[in-house]
């Protein structure tokens, strides 16, 4: 049995502009006390090649984290943690088992380049007895994984967002125009109040 696709031409074309049109590839990331640390190189002017890190500031927006919590259910996989599956198990059922809450990403690296790209998963998992950390082995683009197409697609998604994140995407902020109130005046006479 063969599948036809049919590509619209136009849409095809203007994707190859916007990845021509970048200036960076996001490399690493990671989130650590709600703030995201992330690697990224240069893809044009003169020293492209060069990775840059960079540690953010600002507290993470919700999509971001939530961009790495999907990824827990290739983490977990990858530890061998679903021992009572099948590999025709759908991925939505591993996500729901119990043993996927004890995995938690906190950060991906992406090596190589076109058909030798690979991702690395980092974070941890819970024990009896606190948590360990590891992280899995490399997982390259090409290769059999049973949920690579899923797991490509979500850490794309997690990439995305640490984009928007580089690009000024954070948590909401405190408004420094905000007018604060404050019940001092009202709690001191409430303490000194006679009865």
């Amino acid at each position: 049995m063969t599948k036809t696709i049919t590509i619209n031409s136009d849409k095809f074309i203007n994707a190859l502009e916007k990845i021509s049109d970048k200036e960076v590839e996001i490399k690493g990331a990671s989130i650590s006390d709600a703030l995201c640390a992330y690697s990224y190189e240069l893809l044009k002017g003169p020293t492209k090649g060069d990775t840059l890190n960079r540690k953010g500031a600002h507290i993470v927006h919700d999509e971001l984290q939530i961009r790495f919590d999907q990824l827990d259910v290739f983490y977990a996989h990858l530890d061998d943690a679903y021992t009572g599956n099948t590999n025709v198990t759908p991925l939505e059922e591993l996500e729901a088992e119990i043993e996927t809450e004890k995995y938690h990403v906190t950060g991906f690296k992406i090596s190589g380049v076109e058909e030798n790209k690979s991702v690395i998963l980092s974070g941890w998992k819970e024990v009896t007895n606190g948590i360990v950390k590891f992280e899995t082995p490399k997982i390259k683009y090409s290769s059999a994984y049973l949920y690579l197409s899923e797991m490509k697609e979500r850490v794309q998604n997690a990439i995305d967002e640490v984009e928007l994140y580089m690009n000024g995407k954070t948590a909401p902020q405190d408004d420094p125009n905000q007018v604060h109130m404050s019940f001092s005046e009202e709690d001191a006479a409430f303490d000194n109040a006679k009865i």
